[in-house]
């Protein structure tokens, strides 16, 4: 293979990281499991070098925990940690939800909520349990909202911490297999956020996402409304 047609170190890094979260979203890869380096090399086909450089960065989002003379702990999640995590958002995004609804440009809010309606209107075919695709395709469109508040804050730390709450966030639907998914409240509640912010009310959005978070938050424990 020539140097050009050799993967860049940080590319395959990339790749380990989403051969990783696939694995674990697929079930071969569980929460508490205990595994080495080694076998992830043999399992996601990736070298030792940007095994470990992904195992860095999977570490940072609380996925796994990385153990001396032992391997990689998959995290587990119990519901503490998902109260622990709700918590913290409640406490981060009804202030920056705000934040956004008070700035002038709101452009970024405007197209996500004309792809979010249109999520919403689509029809959902696919019986439960739900298919990993659209899964995985749900979450995103729910992680863009949240990051788009959350980064306008221009808040680093509060950068960290939100990625590393959603990353425990979504190894929680893996254990608790996605129950918040089984209907449409969440899109729906995601447009009525968006409508606020977009209107420039920050006290309704505000208010508007403490709703969504508390019931998100129900949602996630299986708990009925």
């Amino acid at each position: 293979m020539t140097d050009a047609a050799t993967p860049k170190t940080g590319t395959l890094r990339n790749v380990a990281h989403e051969r990783f979260m696939e694995n674990l979203n697929a079930g071969v890869l569980k929460p508490a499991q205990l595994v080495t380096q080694r076998e992830l090399c043999t399992l996601l086909d990736v070298p030792m070098g940007p095994m470990r450089e992904a195992l860095k960065r999977l570490e940072g989002e609380g996925i796994v925990t990385l153990i001396p003379q032992r391997g990689i702990r998959i995290l587990d999640i119990d519901e503490k940690t998902i109260n622990d995590a709700f918590r913290m958002r409640l406490m981060v995004e009804i202030e920056a939800v705000r934040a956004y609804a008070d700035q002038a440009d709101k452009s970024a809010a405007i197209e996500l909520r004309s792809r979010t309606e249109a999520a919403a209107n689509a029809t959902v075919t696919t019986p439960e349990p739900l298919d990993l695709s659209e899964i995985n395709a749900r979450t995103a469109l729910d992680h863009e909202m949240h990051r788009l508040f959350v980064n306008a804050m221009g808040n680093a730390f509060a950068d960290e911490l939100f990625d590393r709450i959603l990353g425990r966030l979504q190894l929680s639907r893996l254990v608790f297999r996605l129950r918040n998914y089984t209907d449409d409240r969440a899109i729906r509640e995601h447009l009525n956020i968006l409508d606020f912010v977009i209107e420039g009310d920050p006290d309704s959005a505000g208010t508007a996402m403490e709703t969504h978070l508390q019931a998100s938050w129900r949602r996630a424990l299986g708990v009925s409304r």
